[in-house]
């Protein structure tokens, strides 16, 4: 029995073949084997799928244009992705167009999608931090363009650019125990996105593996107000502590002057480590001790497989995974004796 709510992906289980490969049939690609498409428009016409109209005319025009769906642009990190991704879009002859999220859920997702995709971009770069579940149904919409994701779930088969969020977390985190620090405090991002999760998974394995669990964690907002704010409840709720791990830079700012309010010394009392290199954090007082992560890169990468993906090539990586490194400044220091 035919249905029209059946969506892609539910071709391409039929089809036994990737969503990517249905998405070709769609658009009528010369680079589909006649097997497999003759596979596929069989499935199609068994299961009821109505291609997108709009991805269809996505398939026939061009406009030069890519688009860019993320959350608060005005954070530091996002603002120099999207950097990153305009200058290497310009090298490529594409224009940017940007839609942000105002909230974090399907329906501003998916909003903002519509957004370009009625300005008939050719290919999407989806920054949305959030859950897996939400990726998941932003994949079975059926009628994007060419997409790529940025610091999305490592364990999705979507095309994507991440930093190794893990990895910068657990360098921040044997940084402190290595100068001999065993109470340490956490402030994560926010609550149920990627980032904040792999950085605090970093930390805790790096934690668990020196025999240590962390004194207390609070969740921020990736804002100094946020930072500031749980600084402050960890010291008003009695927490004893000689270090902290903040899960970016912005939020440190916060944490430092909520230090200074209540006179605690940075690092002669507490340590502090950020993440991110946010460009001033080396102007902090004292400067930060954080983990860097080229964000311009990182933007340029996901420009760079997404071409891949416009010009129908194999993609040579699935997952691009960038490195990070620690940056000692002043922030941080032996735990007293």
């Amino acid at each position: 029995m035919k249905t029209t709510s059946a969506t892609l992906k539910d071709v391409a289980k039929a089809a036994g073949v990737s969503h990517q490969t249905v998405a070709r049939v769609v658009r009528k690609s010369p680079k589909v084997a006649e097997k497999t498409r003759i596979k596929v428009e069989k499935a199609i016409a068994d299961s009821g799928y109505l291609p997108n109209r709009m991805a269809q005319q996505l398939a026939r025009r061009k406009s030069l244009t890519l688009g860019f769906v993320s959350i608060d642009i005005s954070l530091h990190a996002i603002s120099k992705i999207a950097e990153g991704i305009r200058k290497e879009a310009a090298k490529q002859g594409f224009t940017l167009s940007i839609s942000t999220m105002n909230e974090l859920n399907p329906d501003a997702c998916n909003q903002a999608i519509d957004e370009l995709l009625g300005q008939q971009v050719d290919g999407l770069i989806i920054n949305t931090s959030v859950t897996h579940t939400m990726i998941k149904q932003i994949l079975e919409r059926g009628n994007l363009p060419p997409c790529i994701f940025i610091d999305f779930d490592k364990t999705s088969e979507a095309l994507q650019v991440s930093h190794d969020q893990v990895g910068g977390a657990s360098l921040a985190a044997q940084h402190l125990i290595d100068l001999g620090h065993t109470k340490i405090a956490l402030i994560n991002g926010a609550e149920d996105t990627c980032v904040a999760h792999w950085r605090e998974t970093g930390w805790l394995n790096t934690l668990e593996n020196a025999g240590l669990k962390p004194v207390h964690t609070i969740d921020g907002k990736w804002n100094a107000r946020s930072g500031y704010q749980a600084t402050l409840d960890l010291l008003d709720e009695g927490h004893d502590f000689t270090a902290m791990l903040v899960a970016n830079d912005e939020m440190c700012l916060g944490v430092l002057r909520a230090l200074n309010e209540r006179h605690i010394k940075v690092p002669e009392d507490i340590s502090v480590v950020g993440f991110d290199n946010h460009e001033d954090s080396e102007f902090y007082n004292p400067p930060l001790t954080t983990v860097a992560q080229d964000c311009l890169e990182l933007g340029e990468q996901s420009v760079s497989l997404l071409m891949q993906q416009l010009k129908e090539q194999a993609p040579e990586q699935v997952r691009v995974l960038l490195p990070t490194q620690l940056v000692i400044r002043q922030s941080t220091g032996p735990v007293k004796a």
